[in-house]
């Protein structure tokens, strides 16, 4: 029982820190959806491209091209720069918070057992998902869904918290299970090892404290410049919606304070 209860003291630790989270200053929505690539950004709604813009100055809007006279252009350019500026650094955030904590639960794990219960493997890619509906990146893609940022640690302090709060004590007995057969397996005097792995456990929680906190402290600093460049792009697009009315159809930053 001592062992158990180190064990879970050790992962509330470690989810404890994953659940710190940055606090935008300021409240921003992205009505649609994104997909950049290093030459198209499109805007998507309910799985449909409606907006698309080619090598940052070429226009269409439900497929059709827009005539922009050069000067207009440049609107675009900067409505396109300010995308690629602000939101592909928002998705590797994203995902690498998220990453970093599965990869935190999985070394937990790890330092209580040989081998990773199937259990939790597979609650684990529940959360992956959960992810992957808000943020995706691949190779030469990102992807962010229409959504609160200011409400982004919600999504991780509440949904994703609860789903790695779910995949942990939900794959428990497993652990138990297959600890319970490696002690029977191995010579050598049970109380040792389970000192010895309550150390290593101690020692892995510490470790992966300090990486969280990290993350945190990353995700806290770039809040508030996400806030000054979703501002600014806000401005531009008011701009470019004036110029292209067709545009307001597919209002992509809204500022609600």
């Amino acid at each position: 029982m001592a062992f158990l209860s180190r064990s879970i003291l050790a992962m509330s630790i470690a989810l404890s820190s994953f659940n710190v989270c940055a606090k935008v200053s300021c409240d921003v929505e992205l009505g649609h959806g994104l997909i950049i690539t290093d030459d198209v950004i499109r805007i998507v709604d309910k799985g449909q491209t409606r907006v698309q813009i080619n090598n940052d100055n070429q226009l269409f809007i439900r497929g059709y091209w827009i005539d922009l006279s050069p000067e207009e252009s440049q609107v675009l350019m900067q409505f396109s720069a300010g995308i690629r500026d602000t939101v592909p650094e928002l998705v590797e955030l994203a995902t690498d918070g998220v990453n970093l904590g599965l990869s935190a639960i999985e070394q937990v794990v790890e330092g209580m057992s040989d081998k990773e219960p199937e259990v939790l493997k597979t609650q684990l890619q529940y959360v992956e998902r959960a992810l992957m509906d808000k943020f995706k990146r691949g190779d030469d893609f990102f992807f962010i869904a229409p959504q609160s940022l200011s409400k982004i640690d919600d999504f991780f302090t509440e949904e994703i918290s609860k789903k790695i709060h779910s995949a942990v004590h939900g794959s428990l007995g497993a652990i138990l299970v297959s600890l319970g057969d490696a002690f029977k397996s191995r010579e050598g005097n049970i109380e040792d090892r389970i000192n010895d792995m309550g150390q290593r456990m101690d020692i892995i929680s510490k470790e992966i404290d300090k990486s969280l906190q990290k993350k945190a402290q990353q995700l806290e600093f770039k809040a508030s410049e996400y806030c000054e460049c979703l501002n600014s792009l806000d401005v531009t697009e008011s701009r470019l919606q004036m110029i292209v009315p067709s545009m307001a159809d597919f209002d992509l930053v809204q500022i609600k304070s």
